[in-house]
Order: C-alpha cells, then structure tokens, then sequence
C-alpha cells in the first residue's frame, strides 16, 4: 500500500532525497577537505566513492515503487510521445479497436441488462422461481412458469424452507383519475410481493398481506415511482386518491421505491394491484380461486441457511400429497385415467431467480448470445488487424530496436515497451468504443417491441460498462501487441544491425500468421451473415400465408370502458356498420385473438371421424366472423365458410362448446390439421369437440378447410381450428381491407371508433405490414448486425492481406527483378505473388469450416428453412472471400509484374 501511496507524493519524497543525499556529500568533502585534500580532489573523490548519484537515486526510487509499474508508466510516456508522430497509424488502429470495443461493449450492456443483472432487492441470489414439470390440467393464459392462485397460497404456509412466497401476473388495464383514460401496464400481485422482495415505499405504504384476503375486497393500487413523477408530477397529495381501474373506483396508498421496476425488465409495471381484485383488473375473470386456472408466475425467497436442492428436494412429498388431494375434487372426474396418470407424474422445479422472470429474456438471451459471440470475433479480428499495423510500424522501426538492443535494452524490456504501445492506443480505442456503446444501444434498444409496458432498458454509461470496456482494452492491448513484442525478442542482434534498407526481412511468417488467422475469422462472420439474411429473407418470402397489403388491424376491450356484454356487443355491431358503410374500407372482419403477436388460444381437441382419437397436442384456436378468411385473403381449399347461422351465443355452463341459435355447430380447419389428423381422408363432416375429457362429445361439425396461415408468428406453422364469433363477443379484433393510403384508412376508422365511443380503449392499430415487420425484429436486428460485422470484417481482412502482399512485394523486389532480368513473363510474376495469398485464403478455410460446424448449434435455433452447414451459403461466402481477398492481392501482384530489373538490381 505504502507504495502505491508514493506513486502520489513523488515529488515530496525526491525532494527529500535530494536534500539528504546532498547533506551526506558535503559532510564528507569537508572530512576530506579536513584531512587536508584540496576541495577539487575531494569532490571527486567523493563522486567515486558514490558510484554516481543518478545511480544511487534510481536504487531509491525502487525501493520506493514497483520498478515495473514505473517502468511501464515511463513506457506509457514514450508511447504517448511516439504515437503522437504516427497520427495515420494511430487513427486507424484507434479507429479499428473503437468499432470492435464499442461493438462488444454495447452487446455487453444488453446481456447484462436482460439477462445477467439481478433484482435491485434484498438478497436477490436468494430468490427462486416455481415451475410445474409435467400436465397442470388447467385452463392458462399468460406466458410461462404459470401455477394458480391457490397453489402459491399453499406455498405460503411452506416455511421450514422459504421465509416467503409471492406470485405475480401481468395484465393490461384501463387507467384514468376521472379524466380521458389511457391503457397502463399493471400487475396483479399476492400480499406478500413488496414483504419479500424487501422493496420499500417511497411514499405512503406498499401492499400487504391484509390487502390480499378476500376477493373484491382491496380497492387499493401501488403506483410505481417513474408513473408517479410522470403523470401526477410528483404531487405529494398522492396517496389517498381515488383513480379508476377500468371504470372502478380505487385508493392510491403508497409509491414504490425509485430503484425498483418490478420483476420484469421487459414489461415494467404503472401499478401494482392486490390479486384479489382481479375480477375488477380483468373483466370477465372469475376464477382467482380455481386450482384448475394457472395464470400467475409464482418466486420464493430462500431460508439462509436452506440450499435450493434442498428446498425442491423438501417440497416433493407436499406436492405429491397435494397431487393426490387434487384428483378427488369433483372437478376431477372429467379427465381420463391417462391424463391423471399423467397428472400424478407431475413434479415441482424450482430454478434461482436472481434477475427475476421476463418473457424479453426467454427470447433475446439465444440471439443476444449469438451476437455477443459474433461481436468476440469482430474483436478478435481487429486486434489482429491492429498487430498487423504494429509489425509494420516495427519494421519501421527495426533500426532504433537494434540500436537499444546494442546499447543494452534486454529483449524483454523492449517488448514491454511495445505491449506498452498497444496497450495505450487499445485504451484509447476503449475510451471512444465507450462513447460509441450508448448510441449502439440505443440503437439495439429500438429492436424491441414497444408495447403497452415499457422495458427497463438504459442505454447510459454505467460503472459496469465502464468496468467492462477497461477490461476488454487492457485484453485486446495485450492481443494486439503480443505479436510484434514477441517479434521483437526473436531476432538476433547481429542479423538486425547487418541488415541495409528501410525494410527488414523479419516478420514474414507471422504476418501471414496473422492474416490466416483474420480469413478464418472473416469467413466465419461472412456465413453466420449469409445464414441470418437467408433467414430474415426466407421468412419474408412465406410470408403470413395471406396478402398483408391494403390491411389494417386492430384491437377494442369495451370491458375495459365499463360495458356490459350486451352493451358490448351493440358497440361492435355499431363499428362494424360504421366500417361495411365507408367508402374508403374494402371489407372487415372479427376475430377474438390477434394474429402475429406471439400468443395463442390453444386447447386439445376430441376428434370423432369414423373412430373417435385425441390430439397429440394443442391445436391453435380463434373464433372469427364470416368473411374473416375473404378479408385477410386467406383462400379456402375445401368445404365453405362460416355464416350467419353459425354465429354462436355465449357458452352455456359446462358446455363443451357454445350453442348456436340454429343449434348449427361448425368450425373451419387449416391444411395442417388436415395433413396430422384425417390421415389422407376427407376431413369435411368429420366432428371435432373442445376438450380431451372422456365426456366430450363430438358435435361440431368441420365445414371447411383453409390453407395454413400464420397465427402466433411468421415461422410457425401449427395445425388450426376456427370458429364462428359468438352474437355477444367479449372483446374483438378487427381487420381491415382498405382502399387508398394507408393514412386515409386511419382517419376513417379513427372516425368511426371516436363516433362509437371517443374514450374506447384501442390496441394494436397498425398496418398488418408493420404487424410482420415487429414480429421478425429479433431476425431482422440478426441480419442487420452480422451483415455489418461481416462487411467489417471484410474489409479488415483484405487491408490485412494487401499489407502482407505489399510487405512481400517489397522485400522480393531484387529477386522479382532477377527472374524478370533472367526472362520470366510479367503473368508468372503475378502468379508468384498470388500463390502467396492463395495459400493464407486456403489455410484461413480450413480454420474456419470446422469453426462453422462447431458454431453451427449456437445458432441453429434462430434459422429458418436452412441448416447452420448449408453448403450453399458456406461456398457463397467462401466464394465472396475468395474473389475479394485475391482482389486485394493482386494490386501488389500486378505492381510486382510491372518492375523495372535495372531499377530493382540499382536499388539493392
């Protein structure tokens, strides 16, 4: 410690140095003096007797620091000094390791946001999150990780092993404190989820275990910090006040901390309200206390001193006993022996939740892993570049390391000061990469899907960024100069100082080392680019299996404004009118689930044709309008579509499927369905019932088949059923055919819904184009990014070949003169430099091929219709490297053929 602190009084203590080393002299030259020598003598004498004092205080000084942090701040000195005489060399190798710094760190930043940084809460490490291995038998909606309410109640009273459990459940509501209402991003939360993610107010009080007892019984909301401030601008007046969630009066009782944003990182909640107010929260919901309903993640915290294998381990003999209680419910007897069998089988995983849940995180970390590794070997690449640019800087300046090496520099010492040199240019490039990351974020950030919920992404400079670009440089410093400082310890005093010219002849076979090297990383960037735009360009050629142009969509929830179901369904009768009536629309039509947006109404299906079976798995559900399919294009390949008599009412209780007014029951299957389940038979008459319990009957009759169309995302293609909307619908989404501009349609339909009711919630109002467009982000930020990468690479790769190739050239100029002289043709001049560079591209694929195929399985789940070893993209790829690397090449080749023998003799 002692001596880092004298790095900072350096100068008190030279000072004191000075003064007492000069006390000492003087004592001794008037000893001397005394013994009768002349002053002369005597100082000489004593100068000898010393040593020198030059020597003496180097001896001190490393007494007081490390002698090789000194010497390499001395070093960086030198560094700082000579590369202020090289500004191109400098520019382009700061420029270079700034791209590759900047790049990494900003892949950093949203890998550490989304899925390495923990909860700002009390001993995040110590929380867990449930998850139910096998078949629930219940009914879901939501995302995943989803258990019922009364499951986490049960998990509660679980406190040998937890010191507590919450659950939680993200909905959308409509907002409003008596003025124009406005859709928020919310939560349904249990009473314990401030208590045990140790969360405090800011104001006022959070939510407690009183608050969540019996239902409809809490009007009471938690407003989060960053609402508070940005729609009540902080009025400190806030708790107390009554607000409207979806038309029903609630009480503002306290404001979450500022640090906190829920558990979510990419959907952030407005307001946190009690679980028992669902029914308010979600109009229409009436099964908070059904143990066959799962819609809410549940997280525990950890006892201190009970490990998590532990706790699963502890937790098995309750959840088979509660397995085994479940079964004698009554509502148990409608499933088969076999779904019990498999309901038995059922376990309870318990998984660390550190970072809490976020459906952002489940489908960004793959691709942000994929790109974070891309980003590695763009870093990689330049500093391979940038070694490059070193050895030639050190070819320059083989006179001047001989000369330090006959004066007594060890090689050691000189390659220090060389990593010195790289070190300083890479924290330079560190330092602009670092004020490129935040805008590289940004820009990353504008990927994602914005959504009623914000995301709590930042795109600043924080202490972590900061940590990581340092780290990142001081490691690339050390890559990039390794080459040239190892360069310079290898050649032998005597061949540098007998060495004539400007250019030594040393270095050769590393350079092309290095180049190898930098093919082998280009190509591999090059085919991840050619399999990602392959993707993206797959994708965008099939399409949703519908014509999206001249189509709009959107989405209404009247429940959210207050309406009662015959209110509603005169409200969308109403719209429907308004929109069959405009000249401007085409043709529209209902559907209860939106298209592209990545969720699904799904549900297995009993099957009756000829002998009765069951789905394998869950068939993709929607009920539609007549005409739905005419709208969207959608072509109908057999049977007919839906009509007014097979409108349905709303369900009967237990009724497996609604009732028509006819007592007409249809439903319309896709080519998939067809392809699984008829088995090559005629599907049209065959029946289908919702369900797979043994009492299901088959009554629905299948009255069409429509060919497969996209339904949660463009990739998809999933077996479908669809049925005809009820006469009282909950909720709808509409979509639109129009004429003319797309702006035009917007003010019609705008029109129309504000001449309905001006205060109707609306979601979703986008052109179904822009629907397909957000769908693929996640492939198109793929494709964008490696494509740059890729072209980057390129163009380092082949700055890298033409160095060597120019580097060869001159060094050969006297034997290509002699062959020339001795009547060798201008075309195997060419050819002699050319098959250089061939074997650095040949040698660089061979690297790179068993690259690709080890990388192949990191990024196979993110491709579409083509393998990570597809040899159409790899020979592309290696064809465009090709072409382009002996492009560069063959400059240097063709200058090489046009040399004059005389010149070329003279100059050596």
């Amino acid at each position: 410690m002692n001596r880092i602190l004298n790095w900072f009084r350096l100068r008190r203590l030279e000072g004191d140095l000075d003064r007492e080393l000069q006390y000492h002299i003087d004592r001794r030259v008037t000893d001397l003096i005394h013994s009768g020598l002349p002053e002369p003598e005597a100082r000489r004498r004593v100068a000898l007797e010393l040593g020198g004092a030059t020597q003496l205080r180097e001896e001190v000084r490393d007494i007081w620091l490390n002698r090789w942090l000194r010497d390499f701040v001395h070093d960086l000195r030198f560094s700082a000094r000579s590369i202020v005489r090289s500004p191109s060399l400098t520019a382009a190798a700061v420029l270079t390791l700034a791209l590759g710094i900047g790049a990494t760190t900003a892949l950093y930043s949203l890998i550490d946001q989304i899925v390495l940084r923990a909860l700002p809460v009390d001993h995040p490490e110590r929380l867990v999150l449930f998850n139910w291995n096998g078949e629930q038998l219940a009914e879901t909606f939501g995302s995943d990780h989803l258990m019922s309410y009364p499951i986490c109640r049960d998990l509660q009273q679980q406190t040998q092993f937890f010191d507590g459990v919450f659950c939680r459940a993200a909905t959308t509501i409509n907002f409003s404190t008596g003025g124009e209402p406005r859709l928020t991003a919310a939560e349904l939360v249990s009473g314990t989820y401030f208590s045990v993610l140790g969360v405090s107010p800011a104001l006022g009080r959070l939510l407690m275990i009183d608050d969540d007892q019996v239902p409809g019984s809490s009007p009471v909301v938690v407003l989060s910090y960053d609402f508070w401030q940005n729609q009540f601008g902080g009025a400190k007046d806030i708790v107390g006040r009554k607000v409207l969630v979806n038309q029903y009066p609630m009480t503002v009782v306290g404001i979450a901390a500022p640090t906190f944003h829920g558990i979510d990182v990419g959907e952030v909640p407005s307001v946190w309200i009690p679980a028992v107010m669902s029914a308010q929260s979600i109009p229409g919901f009436e099964t908070m206390l059904d143990r066959r309903t799962r819609w809410m993640q549940i997280l525990g915290r950890l006892k201190q001193n009970v490990s998590l294998a532990e706790a699963k381990t502890g937790l098995q003999p309750w959840f088979n006993a509660m397995l085994d209680e479940d079964t004698r419910r009554t509502d148990f007897s409608r499933f088969s022996a076999e779904q019990r069998r498999q309901f038995l089988a059922s376990t309870l995983d318990l998984t660390a939740a550190p970072e809490g849940h976020s459906v952002l995180r489940r489908d960004l970390s793959r691709p942000l892993w994929v790109l974070f590794v891309a980003t590695a070997v763009l870093l990689a690449l330049a500093c391979l570049n940038v070694a490059g640019l070193f050895l030639a800087r050190g070819s320059a300046r083989h006179r001047e390391i001989s000369t330090r090496l006959a004066l007594g520099a060890s090689r050691g010492r000189i390659g220090r000061q060389l990593l010195a040199d790289s070190v300083l240019l890479a924290f330079a490039g560190g330092l602009l990469g670092a004020v490129i990351a935040p805008i590289a974020v940004h820009a990353l950030i504008a990927f994602l899907l914005h959504n009623t919920a914000a995301n709590d992404l930042q795109a600043n400079i924080d202490t972590r960024l900061l940590l990581f670009a340092f780290l990142v440089s001081l490691a690339t410093g050390f890559l990039a100069g390794s080459a040239p400082a190892l360069q310079a310890g290898r050649k032998s005093l005597d061949s540098s100082l007998r060495e004539r010219g400007g250019t030594p002849s040393g270095g050769l076979v590393l350079r092309r080392a290095i180049v190898t090297a930098q093919i082998a990383f280009t190509l591999i960037l090059v085919v991840a680019a050619g399999l990602f735009v392959r993707t993206l360009s797959g994708l965008l050629v099939k399409g949703p299996g519908f014509d999206t142009s001249s189509l709009i969509s959107f989405g209404i929830k009247p429940d959210l404004n207050g309406y009662s179901g015959a209110e509603e369904s005169r409200l969308i009768r109403r719209i429907s009118e308004g929109l069959r009536d405009s000249s401007s629309i085409q043709a529209s039509a209902i559907a209860h689930d939106q298209l592209l947006l990545g969720g699904a109404w799904s549900n297995s299906l009993t099957i009756q044709a000829g002998e009765r079976y069951i789905t394998d798995r869950e068939v993709q559900m929607n009920a539609v309008s007549p005409g739905f399919f005419a709208t969207l294009g959608a072509r109908l390949v057999a049977g007919r579509d839906f009509n007014e008599h097979d409108s349905l009412d709303v369900a009967p209780v237990n009724q497996p499927l609604p009732v028509s007014k006819t007592g007409q029951r249809a439903v319309i299957v896709n080519q998939a369905f067809v392809k699984r389940y008829s088995g090559g038979r005629n599907p049209l008459g065959a029946r289908v019932a919702m369900g797979s319990a043994p009492d299901a009957k088959p009554d629905s009759e299948i009255v069409g088949v429509v060919e497969n169309i996209s339904y949660r995302n463009v990739r998809e293609q999933w077996e479908q059923a669809y049925f005809p909307v009820g006469t009282e619908m909950s909720g709808s989404n509409f979509y639109v055919r129009f004429r003319g501009t797309p702006e035009s349609a917007f003010r019609s339909i705008r029109a129309i819904l504000r001449n309905a009711d001006p205060t109707l919630p609306i979601s979703y109002f986008r052109t179904l184009d822009e629907q397909i467009d957000r769908s693929l982000n996640t492939e198109r930020m793929l494709a964008a990014l490696s494509s740059s990468f890729g072209t980057l690479a390129l163009l380092l790769s082949l700055v890298g070949l033409y160095g060597v190739m120019s580097f060869v050239v001159t060094q050969r100029t006297r034997e290509i003169g002699i062959r020339l002289a001795l009547g060798a043709t201008r075309l195997s001049t060419i050819w002699l430099v050319l098959r250089d560079a061939l074997v650095m591209i040949a040698g660089g694929t061979a690297i790179a091929l068993p690259c690709v195929w080890a990388l192949g399985r990191l990024v196979e789940s993110q491709l579409y219709d083509v393998k990570p070893t597809d040899p159409v993209t790899i020979l592309a790829a290696t064809l465009v490297l090709c072409s382009t690397a002996l492009g560069a090449a063959l400059i240097p080749a063709r200058r090489a053929s046009a040399v004059n023998p005389t010149e070329a003799l003279r100059f050596e």
